[in-house]
């Protein structure tokens, strides 16, 4: 635990302290015996306070040790009246040094304090030919015993409090990590998927070149139409291409060949979560149309991520799955009438993988509640 430094409101209590223990000397009398004596011993049992939460236990010494020298020029004097309890100055110093070393100091330390300021009063007594040890009455320990109780307890609560805040502080760290390696990994998925895709357009521009020259050489007429193929596939290639290159790519998996999963899929997979025990309906909006391959993929991908978090987070839910072909855009968009604000709700690595894959072709997000269930919307751009 960093060691406090010493702050101004510590400073201007011993100041204070200081100030009407002068008062007491000069003006009430509660501080007897010569002044020469007393003056200093009310600024040895004050200014120390200034280092009350630098140096705890160094301050309870030298405020015992102060007492101590005034008992012990008491004694040597014959003076018939101590210093007693009922000064306002010792008592407040008493107070205040010993909470401050339960407060601020570790537990061995805190206990030595406690036991320096218990020992005062019996020593005081012992100090007085005219007072006996019955004097003191379990009261008087009060006085030492509950400011070091508080200081205890509150240095326990301060700790607590720290060592909640660190875990907090760790908590969000290892979140923010989880989250950026949940990050990685899903542009490393896209990434594998935009490859697979890349690899099947050029088996198909291969195919088809295959053909045009075939046919070349029977009819030439016959070659325009691999040709359209060939341009088309090229550019959709090209258009992955250059979305791949954005892609961070780790691993050495193998990649195959296959042609990932589109919008073609998409009755197939909802037979599927139906197949679960999920209720989902299906709904396709505008005139249908070819896509680039990357878009199907990751609207295909959208769709399946929000099925599978109603199925693992709404509960007894139904679901309905909303595909719009719009002009410039496809929206998509997976609602369930589940547990209110429950499912896709722990914000967690599906969420993440939807942004990115969404983000990739420019497009927008939007996840949350809704008064009957929850609802993921996204938005992807169809420009050229």
């Amino acid at each position: 635990m960093v060691r406090p430094r010493i702050i101004p409101s510590d400073t201007l209590l011993a100041l204070g302290l200081a100030v009407v223990a002068q008062l007491e000397i000069w003006a009430i009398g509660d501080f007897p015996g010569p002044k020469a004596i007393t003056v200093p011993l009310g600024l040895a049992v004050t200014l120390p306070l200034a280092w009350r939460r630098r140096a705890p236990l160094g301050v309870v010494v030298a405020l015992f040790c102060a007492f101590l020298s005034y008992l012990a020029v008491h004694a040597l004097t014959g003076e018939s009246r101590l210093l007693e309890p009922q000064s306002v100055t010792l008592l407040a110093s008493w107070i205040v040094a010993v909470y401050s070393a339960a407060a601020y100091a570790g537990r061995l330390r805190a206990v030595a304090a406690g036991a320096l300021g218990l020992a005062f009063m019996p020593l005081a007594v012992i100090a007085d030919p005219h007072r006996a040890l019955n004097a003191i009455t379990p009261f008087d320990f009060l006085f030492i015993l509950i400011p070091w109780a508080a200081g205890r307890a509150i240095r326990h609560h301060r700790l607590q409090a720290a060592r909640l805040e660190e875990l907090a502080r760790r908590l969000d760290a290892e979140r923010e990590e989880r989250a950026r390696a949940a990050v990685v990994e899903e542009r490393t998925r896209i990434a594998r998927d935009l490859h697979d895709e890349i690899a099947h357009s050029v088996s198909v521009i291969a195919v088809q070149a295959d053909a045009a020259e075939g046919a070349l050489a029977r009819d030439p007429e016959l070659v325009r139409e691999p040709l359209i193929a060939i341009k088309e596939t090229a550019r959709g290639a090209l258009g992955e291409m250059r979305r791949m290159l954005g892609v961070l790519r780790q691993g050495g998996e193998g990649a195959g060949l296959a042609p990932q999963p589109g919008l073609a899929q998409l009755e197939s997979f909802v037979e599927q979560a139906r197949q679960a025990g999920l209720g989902v309906e299906l709904v396709l909006e505008g005139p249908r149309r070819a896509l680039p391959p990357g878009i199907e993929l990751a609207a295909y991908r959208i769709v399946q991520e929000g099925l599978t978090n109603v199925l693992k987070h709404a509960g007894p839910a139904r679901a309905r799955v909303l595909v719009g072909y719009l002009p410039q855009a496809l929206e998509i968009t997976v609602e369930d009438d589940g547990a209110a604000g429950t499912s896709n709700g722990d914000g967690g690595h599906g969420l993440i993988g939807i942004r990115e894959r969404v983000a990739l072709y420019g497009g927008e997000v939007e996840a949350g509640p809704t008064s009957s269930g929850y609802a993921l919307r996204a938005r992807l751009p169809l420009d050229s």
